[in-house]
């Protein structure tokens, strides 16, 4: 039977150099009481340090710091102090921007999987397999034969984690399963006077179940941040995420600004499956570069063939793509929505309520859902892109010099019929008004692969404000431009290479431009 305990006495059985596994995605589910006790004790003992971190993707909020390594306290980056954190792997970093400002100053080695993989490490960690075999990475930055999923030289001058194995004359990536796994820390809504963990009110359900087992598993213990002890049976046996018999430590959350249901703000019920709301779940977005970008990829759902919103499965990244959900409500337009935190069906959020989903049909849990990316389940994706190249890469992982990673990106675009990438041709600075291009000669980092596309047969396109671009075998084409633009004055000489040029050049859709 789980043992109630202290914020303080949890927090003590973390040791130096441990391998700390940490639940939540992004905005959601973090356990943020949890992460907050270890970082006090830090800075009071100098104790736990060099910890090994692992997550999925990293709970935060995406603040950005005015001096490296001074991140807001929020998910993961509470855990900034020097010497704190020693190693890191993880799906994704964009959310904890402080812990990326130390990778890029290489204090932490730091290694970024695609998210699915990441997903199935935990689970291969927890079963006991000594990795997982997949061609998700291929050509991308995880391959072996570019960076090998390392994000700066502490890490690229260490042990590699992920090889490439040749089956029956075909190639796969291998990625190791991480040997040690001595605390857990997850969140639940609930606990029973037994043990027993209820994810009732979380918007996602993450990999809690995965990292207890691994934990279990390897001898190491189980802690979860919860926000409420109820009786004993009260739970309802199907509503049970964790078994007592996984679970060492309780913690209950004594600070609710600790245990909210996103970063974005109070409970909404229509997030975690309780309610279905009849009313406008998203906000309209308004007139300008996004929501035209948002209504021309609005523009490949109408165009779709669908018969009805079950018949185009599709996934709404982060960002720009997420305008989609609010236009199509705007206009009427039917889709099934998925995200990879788990939904099916329902209004994708934004911002920081991404990746929560109004009104779901159906809430899987991550590794399922990833899985089913994996083997081809959904008809089309709606991705971002910060550079483009010549031979269609996209990168998304690095730029700026920051780490990212790839998140769900990796797995969604390497395994979807038809990818539409989303972003304006050129960046505009603030401050000074000064235009970057956005399409390169070449990517920094190569989040999605132009040639693994063609050699599997995808259909890609990329949107913009100006133009649309689809990928053939020589590169890139021009296939649409806005109305009054000129290709060249107004495209191609914001662009680092020279694209082809369609035969059948169109212009793009008059009402893509209305400011309604």
């Amino acid at each position: 039977m789980a043992k109630v305990v202290s914020l303080s006495e949890a927090v003590s059985k973390v040791k130096d150099g441990d391998a700390l596994l940490v639940g939540g995605f992004g905005s959601y589910a973090g356990p943020d009481e949890l992460l907050e006790g270890l970082a006090a004790r830090y800075d009071e003992e100098t104790h736990p340090k060099g910890l090994t971190v692992l997550c999925g993707i990293t709970p935060g909020d995406k603040t950005e710091s005015t001096e490296p390594g001074k991140g807001f306290n929020i998910g993961l980056n509470r855990l900034k102090a020097d010497g704190l954190i020693d190693t890191f792997i993880a799906g994704n970093l964009t959310d904890a921007r402080a812990i990326a400002y130390m990778v890029g100053e290489n204090k932490i080695a730091c290694w970024l999987p695609p998210l699915g993989v990441m997903m199935n490490l935990f689970r291969a960690a927890a079963s006991g397999r000594p990795g997982v075999l997949t061609k998700i990475g291929m050509k991308t930055f995880a391959d072996p034969r570019l960076d090998g999923c390392a994000f700066n030289e502490r890490a690229k001058t260490a042990q590699p984690i992920v090889e490439l194995i040749n089956i029956d004359g075909d190639e796969y990536l291998l990625y190791k399963t991480f040997k040690k796994a001595n605390v857990a820390f997850i969140r639940a809504t609930y606990a029973d006077e037994d043990g027993n963990l209820s994810m009732a009110k979380e918007a996602v359900l993450g990999p809690e179940l995965d990292m207890a087992v691994a934990a279990h598993n390897k001898g190491g213990i189980v802690i979860a941040q919860v926000e409420q002890i109820v009786k004993r049976g009260a739970l309802h046996a199907k509503q049970v995420r964790v078994h007592s018999s996984l679970v060492d430590y309780i913690v209950v959350t004594q600070n609710p600004y600790n245990h909210r249901q996103s970063y974005a703000g109070d409970f909404r019920p229509e997030l975690s499956g309780d309610i279905k709301l009849a009313g406008e779940t998203v906000k309209a977005l308004k007139p300008g570069v996004r929501k035209q970008l948002a209504r021309r990829g609005a523009l490949e759902l109408k165009n779709s063939g669908a018969s009805g919103r079950v018949d185009t499965i599709v996934n709404l990244g982060s960002g720009i793509p997420g305008g989609i959900g609010s236009v199509a409500v705007e206009e009427g337009i039917s889709f099934c929505a998925t995200v990879e935190a788990g939904s099916i069906g329902g209004i994708v959020q934004e911002g920081l309520s991404f990746p929560g989903v109004a009104n779901a049909d159906s809430y899987l849990y991550q590794l399922d859902m990833l899985d089913i990316y994996d083997g081809g389940y959904i008809n089309m994706c709606f991705l971002g892109f910060a550079e483009v190249d010549e031979r269609g890469n996209t990168n998304v992982s690095y730029f700026a010099g920051r780490a990212i990673g790839a998140g769900g990106y990796i797995n969604i675009s390497q395994s979807t019929k038809k990818v539409c990438f989303m972003g304006s041709l050129v960046d505009i600075n603030k401050r000074n008004g000064i235009e970057t291009s956005k399409f390169v000669k070449q990517v920094q980092h190569i989040t999605f692969s132009g040639d693994f596309a063609l050699e599997h047969g995808q259909e890609v396109l990329y949107i913009t404000e100006r133009a649309v671009f689809r990928l053939i075998h020589s590169g890139l084409e021009l296939i649409e431009i806005a109305p009054g633009i000129d290709v060249e004055t107004d495209v191609i000489a914001k662009m680092g290479f020279r694209p082809e040029i369609s035969v059948n050049l169109k212009i793009m859709d008059d009402s893509i431009f209305n400011d309604v």
